[in-house]
């Protein structure tokens, strides 16, 4: 059961729901989290993609398509001669129906609208978008995940009247990368249950998912050092992918030599794998990838306390949440 199966459930729910079909898309929320505090919900596990990470995760939830199909296969990859950052950048991506377009939903797409690329005009193409916040307040707000949590109730609860279809972004990833799943968390989670219990109890069928989790992270500067020298000795473009999940770009010939050179300098921290290997599209994935297996992997950011991107549980696991409608 995976992110791409998210369009037909949300389409099956709109075809039964007596008021309409809410839905919380919170970005990095883990799913043993949402388990334990999304108590008034029936809450099941879906895989995330490979590797977990918003970019690649969000755009297939919303089109029902794999990263080999919508080409995005990380934060950062291959395009041109280049690389492109996927959420700031312009890639060139496939016009792929989202099932938001399909349905003509109403969007508080809040970071997201702010945002002038190419992946986040993918995800809200042909929807009815409400304004987003003033940026200083949303970085106010990312930093207090109950504040958080009460800003975007109050936006749909503003909404409610006008649609029947609405989708929001909640975003506790810049808190979470900062501060892990700390009491605040929680807290906020808690309190988007309770709303969500009221929204159902209104007529409202609410589904809550995430795009991936997190994982405690303590990067050995050693590893990034090793990691930085055989970008500049072996590859053809620095290195792309995301978070715990890297790919190397060899000069000709050199594929073999850096896949070995790579497995040596990082040890028993990382698993290395060709990119075919594990259904990365090329040529945007690099063809050599570092998975982590160890908090020391040389993560892109080393200022960051959580991270994802990687392959454990704890990473791919993300919640599919309905509080259903009570008729």
């Amino acid at each position: 059961m995976s992110l791409a199966e998210i369009p037909s459930r949300l389409e099956r729910a709109l075809g039964k729901a007596h008021s309409g079909v809410i839905v919380l898309a919170v970005d990095g929320l883990s799913s043993d989290v949402a388990k334990q505090s999304w108590l008034s919900a029936s809450v099941s596990t879906l895989s995330s993609t490979v590797p977990p990470t918003s970019a690649t995760a969000l755009l297939t939830a919303l089109t029902g398509v794999p990263a080999h199909v919508h080409r995005v296969p990380g934060s950062v990859y291959r395009n041109g001669s280049g690389l492109v950052h996927a959420i700031n950048g312009m890639p060139a991506i496939p016009a792929l129906p989202t099932v938001l377009e399909r349905h003509g939903a109403t969007v508080l797409a809040r970071e997201l609208d702010l945002l002038e690329g190419t992946w986040a005009q993918a995800l809200l193409r042909g929807c009815i978008r409400i304004p987003a916040p003033a940026k200083h307040k949303l970085v106010a707000q990312s930093e207090d995940p109950p504040l958080l949590v009460a800003n975007v109730v109050a936006d749909l609860d503003k909404a409610l009247k006008d649609a029947r279809f609405l989708w929001t972004y909640v975003n506790i990833d810049d808190h979470v990368h900062r501060h892990g799943y700390d009491e605040s968390v929680y807290e906020a989670m808690l309190r988007l249950d309770a709303h969500a219990s009221r929204w159902a109890a209104q007529g409202w069928t609410v589904v809550a998912h995430s795009d991936h989790g997190m994982v405690p992270v303590d990067p050995d500067p050693e590893l990034t050092e090793a990691w930085d020298a055989i970008v500049r000795e072996e590859c053809v473009i620095p290195s792309g992918g995301a978070g715990r999940m890297r790919w190397l770009y060899p000069k000709a010939d050199r594929l073999e030599v850096v896949f070995d050179r790579v497995a040596t300098a990082l040890g028993d921290t990382a698993t290395i794998h060709h990119a075919t290997d594990l259904g990365l599209p090329q040529p945007e994935a690099g063809p050599v990838v570092a998975v982590a297996a160890s908090p020391r992997f040389p993560v892109p950011d080393p200022s960051v306390r959580y991270e994802h991107g990687g392959l454990s549980r704890d990473e791919i696991d993300v919640p599919f949440a309905v509080w259903q409608a009570v008729q």
